[in-house]
């Protein structure tokens, strides 16, 4: 009986260590460094950054949910399969009454199968938003500019969801 509770106090001590040590990880390498905006993240109040340029809008999609464990070389392994894109093209917006108005042209809707892979084809030059929606999370927004005479037309879309820290998803990367 001894022997048993001396296996168990030296499990319970294990896995208390082992939580402590992933908690401070986390805490040193994903959310202190997006408090300080060291992420490539926007801080609060930053002014909003130039809309990449792509030649074509075709890519990859990769990402998972994995809790507090959000290490961004271990989430791209995974292909986000299920996740919705939904692409629209911004018209000119108009403004009411002191109210903008902003309209839309919907392009269309892609779910993202196993391979990860999607190609929304030749779009017309202009401005573009993107909807990422991964499964059972809510939607992010990205915007990009359809330009013949840009030189990218991949991206990397990090679809893993990223409520408290910039360096931990949603990223929208030019390749």
């Amino acid at each position: 009986m001894k022997q048993l509770l001396k296996r168990l106090l030296i499990t319970l001590a294990v896995v208390i260590v082992a939580f402590f040590a992933l908690f401070t990880s986390s805490y040193f390498l994903l959310w202190k460094p997006s408090l300080q905006g060291k992420c490539g993240g926007r801080m609060f109040g930053s002014p909003e950054p130039a809309r990449p340029r792509l030649a074509r809008f075709r890519g990859e999609v990769v990402g998972k949910k994995l809790s507090i464990v959000q290490y961004r070389w271990l989430r791209r392994r995974f292909k986000a399969v299920g996740t919705t894109l939904s692409l629209a093209r911004e018209l000119p917006s108009t403004e009411y009454q002191g109210n903008v108005i902003r309209h839309s042209d919907r392009v269309g809707d892609v779910v993202v199968d196993k391979s990860g892979r999607f190609d929304f084809g030749d779009l017309m030059p202009g401005v573009y938003s993107l909807v990422v929606a991964y499964p059972g999370e809510a939607g992010v927004v990205f915007g990009f500019v359809i330009d013949p005479a840009a030189r990218s037309t991949d991206v990397l879309i990090d679809a893993s969801p990223a409520y408290y820290c910039n360096c931990c998803g949603w990223d929208f990367e030019p390749r």
